[in-house]
Parts: structure tokens; C-alpha cells; sequence
């Protein structure tokens, strides 16, 4: 979710962690309690406006003359073609969609769009190598909030509202819930939400920055879950990530869901798939697919079945939608009672599907049954097919790779009392496990500090190192693969059932430098990444099975039983007043008008007839079931409807002429003058003829701004069956119901080929419910925050050297004579904790590059060099100098661009400084920083950099700004001194007060 806000206050230098308070003032939290001192609330608005006085951001785009509109209005999306792109980018709200009849103007929904007021500038703000992260709060809601480069990811007060409904509302279309794959949800909230179903096997989390995962942790109390053996994270670019799983779990996978932006969907994972193709093959056959924000058109174009999702009543964001895509599910055919979130007992804040069904339909805003072979996307099942017609296809012998990846895979390992036996058995671990040690394991014991031994041992495959601390029980272990890569997770069992350790332990993976000319690299190719394959139903016998748009109209009985069903449209508690669109009296034969009269549930029909040649109004049986009127002048039909209290029904006669439908379109179809119709109108018509389907769409264009929703019913071997209608809250499960009416009653095959919603409305009497951090049980996540113990920082640098002439002179001694430059440079392991380090090099053996390391006790540098134009370097070291670095020193490269923005970066500067900038100037001069991973190493379930610990074991501050309030004196204050000592335990002294972590 990705939403632009104010740019928040730079840190300087010398700012450390948090902002001090500028501004004083007074603003009371939401219970009444006692008022507390904030910063302003930030000065820029969305597009580069000024807020207004109350600190809200008005939407330029909205105007709200017109705001007659209900709670119960239905809102937008995008049109029945999937036209209508995202609109974020512009300002207002970018959850609001393009209305095509309006201009493109867009809108927000709610009075209080991204409401700053009582917000802080950022508490602490700094970049990674990828972005900048900056967290805001709010003390007297409370509230947290996360944004990435100025643009809001999630603020606590509305974490049930988004991911609630974005896993647990697909979740009523599937079978089982055992494999769930989120990318970009580095906030973990999708994390927690999976976690909630107890037959989960896998939940993979691809996320680019390391850096949003461990602060969330910090700011908004969400667990990693790094030691739950069912949660795997890969850290990196998705497009390598996507590469390097094992291609055995692609089609495996119950639900993905993508949080990414346009962007990023597009990047390439191989040579004929982007990211968001290959993401698609994760999913089984019936599986569903969702992708936030405004993707409707996108998910129709590759996927049989699309869905477009919308919630409202959201605080801060006023609104938000989502896309869903399936090739086997439908989406109109739910399974609540009885599904997932009932039979396992699924617990939730917000989506409460059980407490009314309707209202999982209600979300429904758009739905397509898309036609691959009419979209033009069998081209991949045309070919398979031909091949298979050919007999098997000629297996192609596998593409040497030019470029090469690999995965670290980090495990820390807990409860450790004897390291003896993985140094003396490692070798035959590895061999066991189907890797090949190049030599015997490189080991380096020491006294006196607080590791006491180390382990490397080189691979054909990659490298494994471990490092022990006896006095914390603790081992570090990392394993490095290029090849084999799927060998991971049996790699750690082995070796941690070596350590005797059997579910103590956590472990993670960040993308790693590979190895060219590796010599698996032919089985690797087969063995991991996706292989792009036909998902669609193109099969035409498949196909043929389905309900086909035939030609001619729609018999008059199963017309009939069409409009019959869809009396189900008009409101239960007012008459039904149908008018029926007849033609030329005395040649077309309006049946439809003559069995809507016989029908009990009609109270009245109006036909309506094509002017007599003698121009005069002729009204027959006017007191009867059935009027006949004829329009000559529009007040002819206007004043019966006056009389009548409006139409509640439109319907198109099969048989009108051409000529007559065409006339009537100015009638109905005319924007915001619509007299002769009630507010709650529907029109029912069949879509036969061009003048049939320009009725149709015109009148949902320009029928009414507000509220309008169309569908379109297949019906077997004839012209499909159209529906408008307006100010209906249960359309969606309506239609669903009326085409499994029409297929009863007539034996004809029906199907829902499409519905659309109309545009956004303002939403009256918004009232959202906020969730503050004590809504969620947030015990063993602070436990973890106050407990962990952070001994050792590792650093993974990615170099590229950039030129041709610059990669040929990339040579093993090149790397080596580097490495040896590096550690004489150093003081470190020159004396003191890297006294008596341990060189090991193997670049004869190891593929086309080489892998170099230097091994003390409780740190290591490992180079790998790739044999052409990529680096890794490696640092792991005792302790910590995590430091915020201001921009400018972050231009340390030659050829590196400053960064875009002047936020201060959060670096390892020993690294940087001890390692890195001696390197690089001994490398060729087009060398660059293609990436930079920092992870903190340690015990108790570590997962934040010593830095980022405001604890001591057992307490902490719910809030950073505690630390401002009580240089104010808070902690003793009459009002706010109860507040503080619940909320601030930590700095005001009060940790008795703190929750109980039992």
C-alpha cells in the first residue's frame, strides 16, 4: 500500500535516533485523556499543498457540491473492457478511480484523507541502500505509521482494515490454506495474518529491504518470525529471488499476494518472464492471486477470472481497494459458512463475513470472465500443444548462464553446549548431505573473547562458515549456495542436529553472490526458477463447455425468465413499476410488456410505443395492470411517470425496433435528469443488437454519476442478458442469483461474463475504528524486543565493475592481492581481536572466480568474485558501529551518484571504513555498489542492531517520543503521569507498570 504524504523533517548529522519536539502544542488523544505535547504536524500536503488549519489535506480534484449521497452508496472501479489504470501519482486520494464520464476527475471519499494533524515529524528517519524509511507518531491516539521515500506504507490504526480482509476474503475461495507466498510485506502484518491458520506449512516472504522488517519489530511490535520453521524470508530483489526457488514449488502455492509497485511487477526474471508472470506460476491451478491498489485490467489480461475489491470507512486512508485474479475460481461463488475463516476459527477485528454473507459480496465491486484465446494469450498453448502433437519436444540443451546468483542462508542457532562435534564433522555433514568440501574445514580456536571458535569450509556448491560463543550458548551459521541451491534446508538440519539442536534456532536468507562456470551449472538450470508455461484455459474443448455468446435474440421465453428473476433487483417495500421499451404499435409484439402484466410480484407495466403519424399522446387501459403510452413529446411518458411516483424498472423489449431503442437513449441516459425514474432504478435488456449494446453502455456512462452497477449474463447459443442498476447494496449477489435462476428455469447454460461498479462516493457519517498497539497480544513480541542480544554485525556488499575493459582485467590475483591489501591495511587484524586470522583461498577449483577468506573467532571476510564482473564481500565482526550517516558521506564510490534525497544513512560504518574503502581503491575505477544487506547477529531471537534497542530485559516504551515527554517532566505530572508510567515505563523508571510478558 502505497500512498504519498508530507515529506518528513531531514535528521542531521548529529541528530541520533530521535527529533526533538519543536512546537508545543496542545492537542488531546481520542479517549479525552489528559493532552500532550507533539510536533506540528507536517506542512506539505499531497501534490505540494498546505495543509488547512486542522491539519487536513484538502483534494484539490473533489468537488462536493453534489453530496446528496447515502452511507449505503456503492462505489467505483473500472469498466467492463478493465480499462481504468491506477491513478496514484495525482493528488487526492490515489485509491479514487478515473471516471470516464466525468473527465478523469478524481476523488476522495472522507473529510479526513491522510489527516496529519497531531502526527510527529518523523521520530527517526534514515536509508537503507534501497530507500529511505521514516517512522511517525501520534501519542495521543496512539499511533505508529511507516512510510518508504515520503510515500505512507501502513500506520497501526488501520493494520486489521488492510490485511485482514486482503488474505482472510480470498481465503473464502480456497480449499486449504498450507502454502502462502506475500512479496513486499515487509511490515510482517501479512506475515501475522497467515500464521493464523494452524495447517500452514509455508509462508514465503520475498522483501527487498531487511531494514523495514527489523525496525517493524521496533515500531510497531510485528515479529519476523525468523525462528518459526514454517516462515521463510528471502531478502533481495524479487526478480533474482524468483529465480533461484526451487522449481518444484512453482504451482504450489493456495494464495500470493503482491504488494509491489508497476515498476517492480515489470522487471525481468528471465528471458520471457517479469516478475509478475512468474509470481502467477507460483499459484496452483486454483489458486488466487491478489495485488493491491487498482490492477483490475492487468489481472484481467492474465488470468481467466478477475476480481476488483473494495473497502471503505478506513481511517487515514479514507478507502482502499485490491485486485484478484484465478484461472479456476470465480469469485461469485464464495464458500463463508463452512469455509477457511469458519471451520478454523479465524479470529479478526474488522471482516466479519460470518455476521452477514451479504457483506463479502458487497466488497465485490468489479468481476470479468475473460477469454484468453479472445485476449490473444494462447499463443503458449498453441505451441505446447503442436509439440505435443510432434511427439515429445527436442529437449534444448541448457543456455550457459552469463550472470550468476546465489543464496546465503543465515541460522542462528540457540542452546548450543558442545561445538566439538560440527568441527570434527562438518566435511562428512556436507558430503552426506550431496555437496563437495574442496579440502578439509579451516578452524580457528581461540581464548579469551567471547567466540572462541570458527569454522569455513569451502564448496564447489559455495561455503559454509560458524562461528561459536560459549558463554551465550550461541552459534552463527551461514551457508552460501550457487548450486544446489534447494539443498538448503537439509543442509541446516544436518547441521544443527550436530549441534544437538533441534527447533532452537532462527534463520533467514539474503541474496548472495554466485560462480560462474560452477560445475552443476546444468543441472542448476533445470533445478531452480520458474519456466514459463500456458495457465489459461485455452483448451477449446475445455472451452466449449462453457456458455457461448450466440447470435440473434434472446427467445422470448427465456427473455422472460430473465426479466422474472431480476424482479429480484426492485426493492422489496415499494410497488414495482415496470416500463417496457415496446417499439412501433401494430408491428412489434412487446411480448415482454404482456407477460410482466400477468406477473403477481407487478404491480404496474407502462408500454411504451413509437409515436403515432398523428403526433398525439394515445394512453390505453390506463387503469389496469398494463398502460400503453406513446412518445411523441418527452412529457408524454413524464407525466404518467409523475403519476406513477417514477419507473423502478426499465426493460428492453427483444423485438423493439433498432430505430425506437436509439430514440430512447435521450430519454434515459441523460446525466442527472432522470425524472421519469426512481432514485433505486433498474434496466434489463438484451444485448443482441449495436443499438441494444449502445443503450446498454450509455446508460451506464451517463445514467447517474452515483452508485451505478451493470452486469452482463451469457446465455447459451444467444445475445447476452444486460443489467443497470443503482442504489442497490446487494447487486453483486443478486446477479449471481438471477443467473442461477435463469439456468434453472430454462435448462439454458448460464455464466456472469462481467459486473462493474461505478464511480467512488462520498462516504457520510464516516466514522472509522482506530486500533492501537494494545489491541493485539503483543506479549512474546516484546519479549523478543527486550530479550534479544545482538553480539556480532555482518555486512554483505555487492560490487559490479561496470565496463568491458574493466571486467578483462578482473583476474583471481587481481582479488587476491586486494584481499591482501585489505588486511595489512587493517589494524584489526594486524593485533587485537583479529590477531592471528586464518587465509584460505581456492580459485583454481571453485568455477571461473574464486572464493578468498580471512577467519578469526568471531568475525570473517570471505570474498567472492564470479569470474567476470561481480563481487561479494562478506564482513562479519565482533560487536557493532552501526552509525547515521549524513548524505553527503555516503558518496564514498567514484562512479556512485549521491543519493536523490538528504536523509542520513544507517550504516556499519567499521565495515565501510575498515574494509570497503579500502577495496574499492584497489579495484578498476568503473566499480559500483550494486547492493548492501547489514543484518545484526546474535542470540535470543535477535533480529535489531544494538542501536535500534531502547530495552532493558523485560521493559521498554511503547512510544520513541517517551523520551521527549519526560525531559518535559511528564512522568510526574498530575494528568499525564498515569499515561506515562503505563505508556513510557522505560524512561520514566516504572517498569513494575510495564505489561506482563508471562
Amino acid at each position: 500500500m502505497r500512498l504519498p504524504i508530507a515529506a518528513s523533517s531531514l535528521l542531521s548529522a548529529t541528530a541520533g535516533l530521535f527529533l526533538l519536539l519543536s512546537t508545543t502544542s496542545l492537542l488531546n488523544n481520542n479517549n479525552g485523556s489528559s493532552p500532550f505535547l507533539v510536533a506540528a504536524a507536517s506542512q506539505i500536503c499531497p501534490g505540494g499543498g498546505r495543509p488547512n488549519r486542522d491539519g487536513t489535506c484538502a483534494n484539490p480534484d473533489f468537488d462536493s457540491s453534489d453530496d446528496d449521497s447515502s452511507e449505503d452508496e456503492e462505489l467505483s472501479s473500472s469498466d467492463d473492457d478493465g480499462e481504468g489504470r491506477s491513478t496514484s501519482g495525482h493528488a487526492g486520494n490515489p485509491n479514487a478511480h478515473s471516471d470516464a464520464y466525468s473527465e478523469g476527475t478524481k476523488q476522495q471519499t472522507c473529510g479526513s484523507y491522510i489527516d496529519l494533524d497531531g502526527y510527529t515529524d518523523a521520530v527517526f528517519e534514515s536509508k537503507s541502500f534501497f530507500q529511505a524509511v521514516a517512522w511517525t507518531e501520534h501519542p495521543g491516539k496512539p499511533d505508529t505509521c511507516l512510510s518508504l521515500d515520503d510515500v505512507l506504507q501502513i500506520c497501526h490504526s488501520y493494520r486489521p482494515h488492510y490485511h485482514e480482509p486482503y488474505i482472510h476474503f480470498p481465503a473464502a475461495y480456497l480449499n486449504e490454506m498450507k502454502r502462502i507466498v506475500f512479496i513486499g510485506g515487509g511490515d510482517s502484518m501479512l506475515l501475522h495474518e497467515s500464521l493464523k491458520y494452524p495447517n500452514v506449512e509455508l509462508v514465503l516472504g520475498l522483501e527487498l529491504d531487511q531494514k523495514v522488517v527489523r525496525e517493524s519489530l521496533r515500531y510497531l511490535h510485528t515479529q519476523p518470525h525468523f525462528d518459526d520453521p514454517r516462515v521463510q524470508w528471502w531478502f533481495g530483489d524479487a526478480s533474482k529471488s524468483l529465480a533461484l526457488l526451487p522449481r518444484e514449488w512453482f504451482g504450489t502455492f493456495d494464495l500470493v499476494m503482491v504488494d509491489l509497485s508497476e515498476t517492480a511487477m515489470s522487471l525481468s526474471v528471465n528471458d520471457d518472464l517479469d516478475i509478475f508472470g512468474a509470481l502467477a506460476l507460483l499459484m496452483k491451478p486454483e489458486g488466487v492471486f491478489v495485488k493491491n491498489e487498482l490492477y483490475f485490467s492487468q489481472m484481467s489480461e492474465l488470468f481467466d477470472h478477475s476480481a476488483y475489491v473494495y473497502m471503505r470507512n478506513y481511517p487515514m486512508l479514507c478507502d482502499q481497494d485490491w485486485a484478484m485474479g484465478s484461472n479456476h475460481v470465480d469469485f461469485l461463488h464464495p464458500n463463508i459458512s463452512g469455509g477457511l475463516v469458519d471451520t478454523e476459527n479465524i479470529p479478526t477485528f474488522v471482516y466479519h463475513p460470518l455476521d452477514d454473507e451479504d457483506e463479502h459480496y458487497k466488497l465485490i465491486k468489479d468481476y470479468s470472465h475473460n477469454d484468453a484465446r479472445k485476449q490473444g494469450k494462447c499463443d503458449l498453448y498453441d505451441k505446447e500443444v503442436a509439440e505435443a502433437k510432434e511427439g515429445a519436444p527436442t529437449k534444448k540443451d541448457p543456455v550457459k548462464p552469463d550472470r550468476s546468483t546465489g543464496v546465503l542462508l543465515v541460522v542462528e542457532a540457540e542452546g548450543v553446549t558442545e561445538f566439538t562435534p560440527l568441527e570434527q564433522k562438518i566435511k562428512d555433514i556436507l558430503t552426506a548431505e550431496g555437496l563437495t568440501p574442496l579440502a578439509p574445514p579451516e578452524i580457528n580456536n581461540a581464548s579469551g573473547s567471547e567466540a572462541s571458535s570458527a569454522i569455513f569450509i569451502a564448496l564447489e556448491e559455495g561455503y559454509v562458515t560458524a562461528h561459536y560463543y560459549p558463554d551465550n550458548s550461541y552459534v552463527g551459521i551461514e551457508v552460501v549456495l550457487w548450486s544446489k541451491i534447494a539443498m538448503h534446508d537439509d543442509v541446516r538440519k544436518a547441521l544443527l542436529t550436530a549441534l544437538d539442536v533441534d527447533d532452537n534456532y532462527s534463520s533467514y536468507r539474503v541474496i548472495h553472490g554466485g560462480m560462474l562456470g560452477a560445475k552443476n551449472w546444468k543441472e542448476d538450470v533445470n533445478d531452480v526458477g520458474p519456466v514459463n508455461k500456458n495457465l489459461r484455459n485455452c483448451d477449446p474443448e475445455k472451452k466449449a463447455a462453457e456458455p457461448q455468446i450466440g447470435e440473434g435474440p434472446i427467445p422470448s421465453d427465456t427473455f422472460d425468465a430473465a426479466v422474472a428473476a431480476s424482479l429480484a433487483m426492485l426493492p422489496k417495500k415499494f410497488d414495482k413499476v415496470l416500463a417496457v421499451l415496446c417499439g412501433k404499435k401494430g408491428k412489434d409484439p412487446c411480448k415482454a410488456a404482456e407477460t410482466l402484466s400477468k406477473n403477481e410480484k407487478v404491480e404496474k407495466v407502462v408500454a411504451i410505443w413509437s409515436c403515432e403519424d398523428g403526433g398525439d399522446e394515445i394512453e390505453k387501459d390506463g387503469e389496469g395492470t398494463i398502460s400503453h403510452v406513446y412518445s411523441c413529446q418527452p412529457k408524454d411518458v413524464k407525466r404518467i411517470a409523475k403519476n406513477l411516483e417514477g419507473f423502478s424498472a426499465i426493460v428492453v423489449d427483444p423485438e423493439a425496433s433498432p430505430a425506437f431503442v436509439r430514440s430512447q437513449m435521450s430519454e434515459y441516459c441523460v446525466p442527472n435528469k432522470h425524472p421519469s425514474l426512481r432514485d433505486g432504478v433498474t434496466f434489463m435488456t438484451s444485448l443482441n443488437t449495436s443499438e441494444e449494446k449502445k443503450f446498454f453502455d450509455t446508460c451506464i456512462k451517463r445514467l447517474t454519476l452515483k452508485q451505478v452497477r451493470s452486469s452482463r449474463i451469457t446465455i447459451d447459443k444467444t445475445s447476452q442478458f444486460g443489467l443497470i442498476g443503482t442504489k442497490n447494496k446487494g447487486f453483486v449477489r443478486k446477479v449471481v442469483d438471477i443467473q442461477e435462476a435463469i439456468e434453472k428455469n430454462t435448462g439454458v447454460r448460464t455464466i456472469v461474463d462481467k459486473m462493474r461498479g461505478g464511480p467512488v462516493q462520498w462516504q457520510n457519517g464516516y466514522d472509522p475504528e482506530h486500533f492501537d498497539h494494545s489491541s493485539y497480544d503483543e506479549r512474546d513480541a516484546l519479549r523478543q524486543y527486550t530479550n534479544q542480544i545482538p553480539l556480532a554485525s555482518q555486512s554483505l556488499y555487492h560490487f559490479e565493475v561496470g565496463e568491458g575493459d574493466d571486467v578483462k582485467t578482473m583476474t583471481a590475483t587481481l582479488v587476491k592481492d586486494t584481499l591482501d591489501f585489505v588486511i595489512s591495511n587493517n589494524s584489526k587484524f594486524g593485533g587485537g581481536n583479529f590477531a592471528g586470522a586464518k587465509l584460505v583461498d581456492f580459485c583454481d577449483q571453485i568455477g571461473d572466480g574464486c572464493v578468498i577468506a580471512a577467519i578469526v573467532p568471531d568475525g570473517h571476510l570471505i570474498v567472492t568474485w564470479d569470474g567476470a564482473s561481480r563481487i561479494t564481500l562478506n564482513i562479519l565482526t565482533h560487536g557493532e558501529q552501526y552509525e547515521i550517516l549524513p548524505a553527503e558521506a555516503m558518496d564514498i564510490f567514484p562512479n556512485a551518484l549521491p543519493p536523490e534525497v538528504e536523509v542520513p544513512t544507517s550504516i556499519l560504518t567499521e565495515h565501510k571504513n575498515d574494509f570497503v574503502d579500502a577495496f574499492v581503491s584497489k579495484m578498476p575505477a568503473s566499480i559500483v555498489v550494486a547492493g548492501r544487506e547489514q543484518m545484526p547477529r546474535g542470540a535470543n531471537r535477535v533480529v535489531n542492531f544494538k542501536r535500534d534497542i531502547r530495552s532493558i530485559p523485560g521493559c521498554t516504551d511503547q512510544l520513541d517520543l517517551c523520551s521527549n515527554f519526560v525531559k518535559d517532566g511528564d512522568c510526574d505530572d498530575a494528568e499525564k503521569g498515569d499515561w506515562m508510567k503505563e505508556n513510557c515505563s522505560l524512561s520514566c523508571g516504572t517498569c513494575d507498570n510495564f505489561m506482563s510478558l508471562d
